[in-house]
């Protein structure tokens, strides 16, 4: 059985598109996409790409009203063409002049900061649901900052388009729908900048970071590749499953007694989600925004692969990479991205692997950053309504690493180094800007782990622990030779640390060190 890629609810723009193309000969008409709109945003003292279709080989003619300059060019064989637009100081409002045999105005367009916001379902998470959301959404008439939704769309080829986008200003009455994590973000530019902040949203909840990732990417690596494996074995074997799991149960509604419902094969959960494909979002919802000209990137995902946590580093390693690679606007653009927050995972310590690869990406590929969320999470509800904080916290990492905020304290306690002392274990963070505080009354979150004697095995317990200085000192009575010590692991949910700043400490796992 195949899968048709393509979301229905564009197909009458789609099919439209192509009657158009196909008579392009007749219209002569220049045309652009959904992405160079009134009211966007472009990304000052930049390059800014514009491109679209026309006639083979016709001539067509740029000008933004900042320039008394103009670019001419002719599309391609294939009616492609594409220009940059030097842009000048954030300011604004600006037109742009399209001229061919037809001509294009675009008003109302502002210069200044442009991020992409993606992932899955808590940066899809919207300012209707969010903490203190009546008086937030009463507050936000903000008509500088602006939003791009890209509408939902999948394909196993790469769109050129996303139909039915618009940019819209930000009100009081757009905002409710707005991603909660992108507006406060921008928001915290806004006021510390003052400039126009334009944010393109880009995300689908319960999505994996497959979807995001182009194919070749994968499938020239035999790691990644078994992403690629894995979704043809579930459209190899939906369909047998789907079968047996529907006798099973029927069987099962007709007589309960003393039989467990059955549970939904993950073949068909899967195939029933044709978004979640590797490589369709990539192809769908970012491809159509390529080369827009941006700042940076905000990535809120990791949830939908915590079953496969061992391999994320690199599953998310490529992916950023795949997505510089093809900015040829922008090929070193920063990416900020949110740690998973607490949560009550059937498997809690791939939950904490995962975490742990998230924090690896941000050691080890350039220019990239990491929002804690250790303490914002709700045990019983994976989409924590406390997004005021995760938008403002990735906003500092920008400020600091991008318009020279240096001394912004942007970031908790990092653990340095762990080591023995007798029988108790000293943990050091990294010199601090910030002292070492706790929320609470008892500093709690740690675990020491001894190893089981004749085995391997390492055994954790809690522990008790304290703060001096820069250092925490942990301690269980029972541990008499300590191995290791782990902070917001199995315990994300109860781990308290922090700076005076109010920004979390990373989760860590350490071998522990005799002094």
């Amino acid at each position: 059985m195949k899968l048709k890629k393509i979301n229905v609810g564009i197909l009458p723009c789609l099919l439209m598109g192509a009657i158009l193309f196909s008579t392009g000969d007749i219209l002569a008409n220049v045309k652009l996409p959904a992405i160079f709109s009134d009211n966007m945003v472009l990304q000052q003292q930049s390059d800014a790409a514009i491109w679209g279709w026309a006639d083979p080989g016709e001539q067509v003619t740029f000008s933004g009203s900042w320039s008394s300059k103009s670019v001419t060019l002719k599309a391609d064989a294939s009616g492609n063409w594409n220009v940059t637009l030097p842009t000048p100081k954030a300011g604004g409002p600006y037109s742009i002049n399209i001229k061919a045999s037809n001509s294009i105005v675009l008003n109302d367009v502002m210069i200044g900061e442009v991020w992409i916001c993606s992932g899955q379902s808590n940066m899809g998470f919207t300012m209707a649901g969010t903490y203190n959301a009546k008086k937030e959404i009463a507050n936000a008439d903000y008509p500088s900052i602006r939003y791009f939704y890209v509408q939902r769309q999948y394909a196993l080829h790469e769109f050129k388009d996303c139909p039915g986008s618009v940019w819209k200003k930000t009100s009081p009455s757009t905002v409710s729908s707005f991603s909660a994590v992108a507006y406060f973000f921008a928001l915290k530019l806004h006021k510390y900048l003052n400039v126009p902040i334009g944010i393109v949203f880009n995300a689908w909840g319960g999505t994996p970071a497959e979807a995001w990732t182009p194919a070749p990417v994968m499938r020239k690596d035999s790691t990644l590749s078994l992403y690629l494996d894995r979704w043809k074995f579930i459209q190899d074997n939906a369909g047998k499953d789907s079968v047996a799991y529907h006798i099973a149960l029927n069987k099962w509604r007709k007589d309960s007694t003393g039989l467990k419902k059955p549970a939904e094969p993950q073949t068909l959960y899967y195939f029933k989600r044709p978004w979640r494909e590797p490589s369709v979002l990539f192809n769908g919802m970012l491809t159509p925004v390529i080369p827009y000209s941006i700042k940076g990137v905000l990535w809120f995902q990791g949830e939908s692969n915590v079953n496969y946590a061992g391999e994320y580093f690199k599953l998310f390693g490529s992916m950023i990479q795949s997505w510089r690679a093809r900015w040829i606007t922008n090929k070193d653009f920063p990416f900020y991205f949110v740690q998973i927050a607490p949560f009550k995972y059937n498997d809690m310590d791939a939950a904490a692997q995962l975490r742990e690869a998230q924090y690896q990406v941000m050691q080890k590929i350039h220019n990239t950053g990491m929002a804690v969320t250790i303490d914002l999470g709700d045990m019983k509800n994976q989409h924590f309504t406390h997004k005021k904080e995760v938008g403002d916290r990735l906003a500092l990492i920008a400020l600091a690493k991008d318009y020279g905020f240096k001394n912004t304290i942007y970031k908790g306690p990092e653990c340095l180094n762990v080591y023995a002392d007798k029988e108790k274990v000293i943990v050091e963070f990294k010199s601090l800007q910030s002292a070492l505080t706790m929320k609470g009354t008892s500093l709690n979150g740690f675990e020491i782990g001894y190893q089981l004697p004749g085995t391997d095995s390492v055994v954790f317990k809690t522990t008790s622990s304290k703060i001096e200085g820069n250092k925490v000192i942990v301690w269980n009575n029972e541990v008499k030779k300590p191995v290791e010590v782990r902070y917001a692991w199995l315990l994300a949910g109860e781990a308290n640390l922090m700076n005076k700043e109010g920004l979390p400490a990373f989760p860590f796992r350490m071998k522990i060190k005799q002094k």
